[in-house]
């Protein structure tokens, strides 16, 4: 038996990416391998020491620290879903048989690069983008503890939408400051020159005012906010024709980000900036386009949609089955744990 415990800061399934993926790994794996996993909370106060998922509140951490070591400690395989350049459970985790899965973006390259004596200590690192495993390579990080493993999409049942060409963005910002990286100010001001598209914001609550007085501001009558957690998701694919990734900067999304693709899930094609991690995987398949993060790029891009839609309809949900397999998820991960097990 191969015990398994999973680490990451901010456990939200119902919200966030990465926490929807360990919980595909924490469901979906069984046999020889037992998992649990640690949540390092900056939002969430509950605490809980006990079961299956243990939560803290990280102003707990610090006096819990070496609770957390014995922990670490007691698996088999440390498993930390972060960002390379995650400088706090790294130190923890690789005094043991541990692995990083770099699920999360990083403030910048420097801090990464800081982070490079930590990066090497992990017995296998697992990447998810093409650009992480250089990242990776170029900071002398072997190929043999690397791994590409990208997490796993189920596919669903495609629903042509009805009517009014419609375009979603469902990454908001968690922080105020992040408004211009991610784009927003991005599509507010691209849905001002195409009064005939509409844009369909799902929000998470966070800065709203700042949002709506932004697209009060631009005076764009195209643009609908939904805000708040969406039970159904899917409804909300169903109705769009497409959805946009439109990143600033390479930290601007994750490297897998589930957004964009669950849209393509649904079989409806991605516009996603040169500066997402996917973008060359996604050109080459022709499941989307590939804009430079301007103004006139998204709306160039969004034109060459409605013109093409058709043909890159039909390519969508065959580039997600090729690169991002449940099964094949649930699969690798299931001989590296027992690669790395006793």
């Amino acid at each position: 038996m191969t015990r398994v415990r999973y680490w990451v800061f901010n456990y939200m399934p119902e919200w966030e990416a990465v926490s929807k993926e360990i919980t595909t790994l924490l469901d979906g794996l069984d046999g020889p391998i037992e998992s649990s996993l640690v949540s390092l909370n900056t939002a969430d106060r509950r605490l809980r020491l006990t079961g299956r998922v243990r939560r803290i509140p990280l102003p707990h951490g610090l006096a819990l620290y070496p609770l957390l070591g014995r922990l670490a400690s007691n698996a088999g395989v440390n498993h930390l879903f972060a960002s390379a350049a995650e400088r706090w459970l790294s130190p923890l985790v690789t005094r043991h048989t541990s692995v990083l899965t770099i699920a999360k973006g990083s403030g910048s390259l420097e801090k990464i690069e800081r982070n490079v004596e930590q990066l090497r200590r992990f017995r296998a690192v697992v990447v998810q983008s093409d650009r992480d495993r250089d990242l990776m390579r170029q900071l002398g990080v072997p190929d043999a503890s690397m791994h590409l493993i990208r997490p796993g999409i189920p596919l669903a049942t495609y629903r042509e939408a009805a009517h009014g060409f419609t375009i979603l963005f469902a990454s908001s910002p968690l922080s105020a400051g992040d408004f211009l990286s991610r784009g927003v100010h991005l599509i507010v001001r691209a849905a001002s020159r195409l009064p005939d598209v509409r844009f369909l914001l799902v929000w998470r609550r966070r800065h709203l005012g700042k949002l709506r007085s932004l697209i009060a501001d631009a005076g764009v009558g195209n643009i609908d906010v939904e805000n708040g957690l969406i039970a159904d998701m899917g409804a909300v694919y169903d109705r769009v024709h497409a959805a946009v990734l439109p990143a600033l900067e390479h930290r601007s999304f994750i490297p897998a980000p589930r957004s964009g693709l669950e849209a393509l899930a649904h079989g409806k094609p991605l516009l996603v900036s040169s500066l997402v991690a996917i973008a060359g995987d996604l050109r080459a398949a022709s499941a989307g386009l590939v804009f430079e993060p301007t103004v006139e790029g998204l709306v160039e891009a969004v034109r060459q949609l409605r013109r093409d839609y058709d043909t890159l309809q039909s390519r969508t949900q065959r580039y997600l089955q090729e690169n991002f397999s449940p099964s094949v998820h649930l699969e690798l991960h299931r001989r590296l744990y027992q690669d790395l097990g006793p």
